[in-house]
Order: structure tokens, then sequence, then C-alpha cells
């Protein structure tokens, strides 16, 4: 997908390195004075609501607070350069911020020299991890996890951001590691809870909700924050226990990449594993929700390149793993950005602002605790967990069941229980096949399911619909629901096979049919397939079953069923 010019029409460009340096190249030809002038004002407030926001994250990822904005700049120039989106965002996120913080914590101490290292080789390995699926055209794995497993797994992070970040709004001191240790130190301290810090985390997470529904393409976050810090500062907060960021250097990161031993490589894989599967899902949400807005269609594994190489870069310039950001995408494209050229001004902006970064140390932790909690709020959907519930009790029980196991698991592991009910889940739908009986309407040659009106048996013929793949986890149930059918019409002559459901067989698959045939060949009942595929033709043509190589195709379950009467 390339950029999009002024008319709104999408500019077709080749693949690679290339495609991105010819439509940056070709912007002063396909942008108007007027389209020039959307494209930085998208870009200054693309600017504005990642500064607040990645000054946030690297709260949550335990790092030096420029960090994230270090990251934003090496991620959105490399996504401007190798990406499909042309306004995509990717940075600092605080979906993926804890996972990494949580599981690297346990090797080093929090914004050590050792935990630096950690992150940014993190980055460059969830970076290889997620460019591979792009280049490999993997994409199919960000499908991988239903919506309500998803949500589940989400909200468990928002509840983790939440707990991590109530000291900070309260003004007490933090401790524990896991969940429930961390509620137990808050709920010792409370006796200390400064209300001070209470009213900026309260205000400003009340200012970004009004905010928000009023005019979302405002940058309320930046606004909370200024307002906030002037606050802390006109009546000298930190005297009554609001603490302050402190001091925020705009240099790039102090680390050097070192050799990391076998049980500090097994946790960093093992992380970035966890953080490949969730930027993959969230960046080709946001890539796909981008590209429909914006009428273009999607190139998701460029898309995956483009992150991917977003992380590398990350990690080599001493920053943390970066994800596709939702939020700051939808707020790109409704301030009129519709180019590359919103993310070379932002990160221009992001460089021109960083000699002020020092500005940033007054900035009051309870005002970006208040933050990080709209952020959690937007990760919390109880509107999706209602609707849920509303379409599928089962469905509501696996999201339900992936929240809690981040919650008391933690997020690794939290993952995979989330991964592993996907694939159950599956597996279980799949296994439960349904056979659908049709008929003819009378008067014409369509068949449809038996029970419509004006749909009726043909004597001697049973035709039936397969309604899904077969394969290894439903082949014996298929055969045992066709016997049951059978059974109930003794007086069959001739099956037709519905096979426009199925894309393909595998060795089990056909292993059955042959059983099914022989032991209906046994009985005299001649066997057809309508609307099979050429590779599902292939493969039963190629069988080592004599009967499977012999049996007829048709194109039209009519002309299937037509040959077979015409037998008698």
């Amino acid at each position: 997908m390339g950029d999009i010019d002024s008319s709104g029409h999408s500019v077709r460009t080749p693949i690679g390195l290339r495609v991105s340096a010819h439509a940056l190249w070709s912007l002063p030809r396909t942008l108007t004075r007027a389209g020039l002038r959307a494209e930085l004002l998208a870009g200054i407030t693309l600017l504005a609501i990642a500064i607040p926001e990645q000054l946030a994250t690297s709260r949550l990822a335990d790092v030096p607070a420029f960090t994230a904005m270090i990251a934003f700049m090496a991620a959105t120039l490399a996504f401007t350069l190798f990406g499909s989106n042309p306004i995509m965002s990717v940075g600092a996120d605080s979906t993926i911020a804890p996972l990494f913080a949580v599981a690297l914590v346990r090797l080093a101490p929090g914004n050590s020299t050792h935990y630096l290292e950690l992150v940014a080789v993190s980055a460059v390995v969830t970076g290889v991890g997620v460019a591979l699926v792009g280049l490999f055209r993997l994409g199919w794995i960000a499908d991988f996890l239903s919506l309500p497993i998803v949500a589940g797994f989400l909200g468990g992070i928002g509840l983790i951001i939440i707990v991590h970040q109530l000291p900070s709004a309260l003004g007490i001191a933090s401790g524990g590691t896991s969940i429930v240790s961390r509620l137990h130190v808050i709920e010792s301290e409370l006796a200390n809870v400064h209300v001070a810090a209470v009213g900026l985390s309260l205000s400003t997470l009340v200012l970004m909700m009004v905010g928000e529904r009023w005019n979302a393409r405002l940058p309320w976050a930046l606004l909370a924050i200024a307002l906030a810090t002037a606050a802390a500062q006109l009546f000298t907060l930190s005297a009554h226990g609001v603490a302050q960021l402190g001091a925020v250097s705009a240099g790039l990161p102090t680390w050097r990449l070192r050799w990391l031993d076998l049980h500090e490589w097994g946790v960093v894989v093992t992380t970035a594993l966890t953080l490949t599967i969730v930027v993959l899902s969230q960046s080709a949400a946001t890539a796909r929700a981008s590209a429909d807005e914006l009428g273009v269609a999607d190139d998701l594994s460029r898309d995956f390149v483009g992150v991917g190489l977003a992380n590398i870069a990350a990690g080599l310039v001493g920053a943390f793993p970066v994800d596709a950001s939702p939020a700051r995408t939808t707020v790109a494209r409704l301030a009129g950005g519709r180019t590359r050229l919103v993310g070379l001004v932002a990160v221009v902006g992001a460089l021109v602002l960083s000699p002020l970064a020092h500005f940033a140390s007054a900035i009051p932790l309870a005002a970006l605790a208040g933050v990080l909690f709209f952020v959690a709020g937007r990760l919390v959907k109880l509107s999706q967990f209602r609707a849920v519930w509303r379409a599928s009790r089962l469905e509501f029980a696996l999201a339900m069941i992936s929240f809690l196991g981040v919650i008391v698991f933690g997020v690794e592991l939290g993952l995979g229980i989330a991964v592993g009910l996907a694939v159950l889940n599956q597996t279980w739908r799949s296994s439960r096949p349904h056979l659908i009986e049709l008929g003819r309407r009378k008067g014409t040659t369509s068949w449809e399911p038996l029970g419509s009106p004006g749909v009726e048996r043909v004597k001697g013929l049973v035709v039936v619909l397969f309604d899904q793949e077969i394969f290894f986890a439903n082949a014996g149930a298929f055969r045992r629901l066709l016997h049951q059918l059978l059974a109930r019409h003794p007086r069959t002559e001739h099956l037709v096979l519905d096979a426009v459901a199925v894309s393909d067989v595998d060795f089990t698959a056909t292993v059955m049919l042959a059983q099914v045939f022989a032991d209906l060949g046994r009985d005299e009942v001649s066997i057809s397939l309508a609307r099979a595929n050429e590779l599902v033709q292939r493969h039963l043509e190629t069988s080592s079953s004599l009967v499977l190589r012999h049996v007829a195709f048709f194109d039209s379950v009519d002309a299937a069923a037509s040959a077979a009467t015409k037998r008698n």
C-alpha cells in the first residue's frame, strides 16, 4: 500500500525501501498546499499526543523517562521508511511495556544498566521475530486469538497497569512483585495516602475522559500533564507528598551490547515470543482499521516488516520494544493525516523539542498515573465483555479464564493460557461437525436444506452437505454422522456428497472416506462428489485407496443427482 495523494487515490509504488523512498520523494508533487498544511497539523497533533503517552510508558517500562521518546523517534522513522501503512504510529506502547518489564525485572533491577541492556536486546529479538513473520507472509498468526480471548488478556494487562500505578496516584510507597503482593503493600500504606497526589491523579483522569468525549482530536493528555505540573509548582505540592518525575536527560541511553548468559537468553527469548504475538495482533488490527478508514488495501506482510525493523531500530539505540498504537493512529487520521509526512513531522518535532526535555522533570508522578489509568481503561473493555456475555456464555468463560490467567499466573503464562484456550476452543468447534441433508426445490435444479418450503427428497437418493473442513479431529465424527443418517434411510441407492465447504482433506480424512465408501459399496450404494475443488479431487484421485481413485466428481449437486438417478 502506498501513500495517498491529495485526491484520495492510492499511489502505486514498487516493493521494499524504494517504495517508501519514492512515496516520500513524490510528496511535493502529490500534495496541494492545503494537503501539506493538513499533514503538518496531523504530525504536530501526533507529537502532542505522543509526548505524555511516551513519558508515562517509560514509567511502566522501568526505564529513564526520555527513553520512550527515543523509542518513538527511532521506531517512527524506521516504519515510515519500511512500512506500508502511511499513517500508522509505532512507538512505546502501554500494552507491551508491562510484559517485558515484569519479566526482565526478575533478572536485573529496573532502570539499572543491565536492565537497559536486557530490554534493548528484547527489542531486537522481538523485531527479528515480527519481521520474519512479514517476510515469510505468516500474518495468519495475528488472527489466531479470538476477540473474547484477546479482550480477557488485554483486560488483565489493564488491571496490572492500574495496580502498578496506584502507589503513585496515592502518594505512597510501592513494593511487591505480584498483583497480590502489591495490593498487600498498598493496603499497609493506606494510612499514608496524600490527598494532593490523589487530587492530581483524579483531575488528570477526569480531564482526559471528558475531553476525549468532547473532541478526540485535541491532545488532552498533554494539556492535563501541563495543568497538573503548573498546579504542583504553584502550590509546591512536592512538599505535600507529591513525587516528581525527576531528572530527564535527552541523550541516548548509556548501554553496551554484551553477550547474555544461557538463563538470561531463555528469559529474553520467551519474553520476545510473547511480545511478538501481542505486537502482531495489535499491529494487524491497527493497520487494517487504518487502511479501511483511508479507503485503501492493506499490506500486512510489509507492515509487519516495518514494525519488526522499528523494534530493531529501537533496540539498537538503547530503547525498548515498540508496537503500533491504535489510539495515536486514529488521532493522526482524524487530524487529516494521509501520508508518511505525518510521522516525519512528529520525529522532527521531537528532535527540535529534545533540548527542552529537562522541563519534564517537574511532572508529578500522580499525573502520569492518571494518564496510565486512562490508558488502562481502554484495555479493560467492559462493553466488550458484556457483548460477549450476551452472545456466548462459553466464549465469555474463555475471556474470563484468559483475564484471570494473566492476573494470577503472570503475563507470559497468561498469554500461554490464552493461546491454549484458542487452540482448544477451535479444535472443539471443529470436532463437532454437522451434516445438512439437501433436497430439490420442486420444478428447479436448486438443492436446498430439507425442511424449507417446496424442498423435497428424491426417492432412493440422499444428498449431504459437509458444513466445514474434514480433518483428523472430526473425521471420525463425520463417519458416525453419515452412517446415522443413512440408517434413517435404509432404502438409499445413491449418495451425493456436496463438498463445496471442504478446501482440503488430510490423510486421516482420506482414510475415513475410503472406509465409508467401502462400507457403502458393500451395501450397493453408489457414491459421487459434487463441487469438490481441484485440490480435494487431486488428493482423492492420488490416494492409495482404489475406491477413492474411482469416485465420480461433478460440478454441481444437480448434475451428480441426475447422473445417479439415471443409473436406475
